[in-house]
């Protein structure tokens, strides 16, 4: 499965750089590569989204292999927000400081990256939400036990800063490991 999002990932990003040779008076084309569903109904185009907003995401995930809290806060927007698996909810950099350091101290976790890949959502009013969506694998100290998970991150990025994070998990079987 990681080979065929990657791959789908790949062409995304071929058509994307083909498409930079147009001239000025051509009209800017984007790939819509699927659509969401507004709180409204309205149904508004993701397209091929811009490369620069998973290399932050991916050096945000790098502070929190090297418990970098500092970091971490200085890339969360102030309006954070951060959804777990278990339902928990953390909102504000403060909140989510207190839960990583809790975290660290007491589980080790460490995370590897398998893929990431730009979307933005264009709005009905003409901007548009940048998102990285990415996997990682989540190795984790459960109960004294190493528990390796897979991880679907879908994150908002506004402004270079981290504004939304939403994490959806599945422990790993021995023959995945």
């Amino acid at each position: 499965m990681n080979k065929t999002l990657l791959s789908i990932a790949l062409l995304l990003l071929a058509q994307h750089s083909f498409a930079g040779h147009h001239e000025k008076s051509e009209k800017d084309m984007r790939t819509i590569i699927g659509y969401e569903i507004s709180d409204e109904g309205e149904k508004l185009d993701i397209v091929a989204g811009d490369i620069s907003v998973v290399d932050v995401w991916v050096k945000y995930v790098e502070a929190h292999n090297k418990r970098d809290l500092e970091a971490i806060d200085n890339t969360n927007a102030a309006d954070f927000e951060g959804r777990a698996p278990n339902g928990l909810i953390v909102k504000g950099p403060e909140a989510h400081a207190e839960f990583l350091k809790e975290w660290f101290a007491t589980s080790n976790p460490s995370w590897e990256l398998n893929y990431a890949m730009a979307s933005d959502v264009l709005q009905a009013d003409g901007t548009h939400d940048h998102w990285v969506t990415s996997s990682y694998t989540v190795t984790d100290t459960i109960d004294g036990e190493e528990v390796a998970s897979e991880e679907l991150f879908d994150v908002q990025i506004e402004k270079g800063k981290i504004k939304f994070i939403l994490v959806r998990s599945r422990v790993l079987i021995a023959e995945e490991e």
